[in-house]
């Protein structure tokens, strides 16, 4: 069966409109979290034990992965101004829920949990590979 191409066309933009929503939502979102978490202070930071810092990266990390199911649920109920439009179903898009754009650019833009995961990789690698 061939797809008409005024379809496929739709279908890319619906595709561009689900990916540049989920990238502002990260955006949003990393912002608010990054004034919750407030910048990293290696300082104080050196004074916390192992077993701490360990705890606050799987906590940041725990929010996050709530975060990704919340919005992963939610993005799908956002209209398409590309609905019905060549016989489009927004609904029926793949990449609905698949957020992997909003996953990445959430945690790579929250400043403070990178340099954590930072410190946590090095410390599991110097406990790993002593």
């Amino acid at each position: 069966m061939s797809i008409n191409p005024g379809f496929r066309l739709i279908k890319i933009l619906d595709i561009g409109y689900v990916t540049i929503i989920y990238f502002l939502l990260a955006i949003i979102i990393a912002v608010l979290l990054n004034k919750i978490y407030g910048e990293y202070n290696e300082k104080d930071e050196k004074k916390k034990s192992t077993f701490r810092k360990s705890l606050d990266v799987v906590g940041m990390i725990w929010i996050n992965g709530i975060i990704m199911y919340i919005v992963r649920n939610l993005v799908p109920l956002i209209p398409s101004p590309f609905n019905n439009i060549y016989g489009f179903k927004h609904a029926r898009l793949k990449e609905l829920e698949s957020a992997y754009v909003f996953d990445f650019v959430l945690i790579y833009t929250q400043t403070n949990l990178v340099k954590r995961m930072g410190v946590f990789f090095d410390t599991v690698k110097m406990y790993l590979f002593k």
